[in-house]
């Protein structure tokens, strides 16, 4: 392994395998009562690309994401997070971060914009140790970033809802994880939102050199930062380029009739 290799991949098991961060080989699984979740799924996603993963409401989107945070076992197949277990890659505190879905803000939480950007550290330098001075500049970083560093000391239950996910994408991005998950992000965003949402998807990406994986069963997500897109409902129908996306085959996997869509280049009609 070069130098170079070496310092971007040093959290690497042996198991790595090139340049994938996230590697997803014969991925099966069933809840306890026999409800089937996921059935053999294969998933490669290159370091520093941007993955959009999309299916209809119960096609194992949020098991597939709970299974890569290490917070769901007794699966079938092998997951590794640059290298890792998924449990483990998480425990690291600096490998993968996740953006949950959009929530209302607790108005009476005590702490300003800063202070919850800065719990994104926890992870990383544990809960009784004091975050490095570079940890706190690369959290003060996130804030410039996202637009938000003027918000830096309000109360985090006076910004507005826009403003509050920025505060969350900030916090998960505070540790410098090699991976992204978010979940859902654009429920409830409208068409100017949804250009707003893919102009910040594209400058997380330039600025922190993130591999960014987006989950959600809205079409729209497809943003054009999305290198690759994957469809799932249980089984993976689909890993590839959006440009190569059909009509027939999202309807298939939508289990419905969609119109208003372009698949090149993944933009969606206007």
């Amino acid at each position: 392994m070069d130098a170079k290799h070496a310092s971007d991949c040093w959290y690497a098991g042996p198991d790595h395998v090139g340049e994938d961060v996230l590697c997803v080989n014969g991925l099966s699984f069933s809840y306890p009562d026999g409800t089937e979740a996921l059935r053999d799924v294969n998933l490669h996603v290159q370091t520093g690309s941007t993955l959009a993963v999309i299916g209809p409401n119960g096609a194992g989107k949020t098991t597939l994401l709970k299974i890569l945070l290490g917070l769901l076992k007794g699966y079938a197949g092998d997951v590794k997070v640059a290298g890792l277990p998924p449990a483990a890659a998480r425990l690291r505190g600096n490998v993968v971060s996740w953006v949950p879905q959009r929530a209302q803000q607790p108005p009476e939480f005590p702490a300003t914009v800063a202070q919850v950007v800065r719990m994104g550290l926890v992870g990383k330098t544990g809960m009784l140790a004091a975050p490095k001075r570079q940890d706190l500049q690369y959290a003060g970083h996130a804030l410039d970033v996202l637009g938000i560093s003027h918000l830096a000391d309000r109360p985090i239950g006076e910004v507005s809802g826009g403003e509050y996910q920025r505060a969350v994408i900030a916090r998960a991005l505070a540790p410098r994880p090699r991976l992204l998950l978010l979940d859902e992000p654009t429920v409830g965003v409208d068409e100017a939102g949804l250009e707003v949402f893919s102009a910040l998807m594209r400058q997380i990406s330039e600025e922190f050199g993130v591999t960014l994986v987006i989950v959600s069963h809205d079409l729209r997500t497809v943003v054009p930062e999305c290198q690759q897109v994957a469809c799932l409902n249980r089984e993976l129908h689909f890993h590839d380029s959006p440009s190569r996306l059909t009509p027939e085959l999202l309807e298939d996997v939508f289990r419905c009739k969609l119109t208003g869509w372009f698949p090149a280049g993944g933009r969606h009609a206007r």
